[in-house]
């Protein structure tokens, strides 16, 4: 029963995560402030790097893509939770 409701928030959690995806990608609501955060992050932490990259494939770049959109994913997580916990009336 435990394993059922971990799945179905992990299945919540990764739908959020896409649609969150989705909403930051280049034209979409939350693409300014994407864009600014992780060029924000870029010039906090490109000076670690070891090596020479791409424009936008280094590390530093992807994963501070990943956390803004893992943030975004789970601010939606919890209010589609409260939302429906509302709804049910519990």
């Amino acid at each position: 029963m435990q394993t059922a409701k971990f799945v179905r928030k992990i299945a919540g959690f990764f739908v959020c995560f896409i649609v969150a995806f989705m909403v930051s990608r280049y034209g979409m609501p939350l693409y300014p402030l994407t864009a600014w955060l992780v060029e924000h992050s870029y010039q906090i932490f490109s000076g670690y790097q070891d090596d020479v990259y791409e424009a936008g494939t280094d590390p530093v770049t992807f994963f501070s893509l990943m956390a803004v959109i893992a943030f975004y994913a789970l601010a939606m997580y919890w209010l589609v939770k409260a939302a429906v916990k509302k709804v049910k009336g519990g």
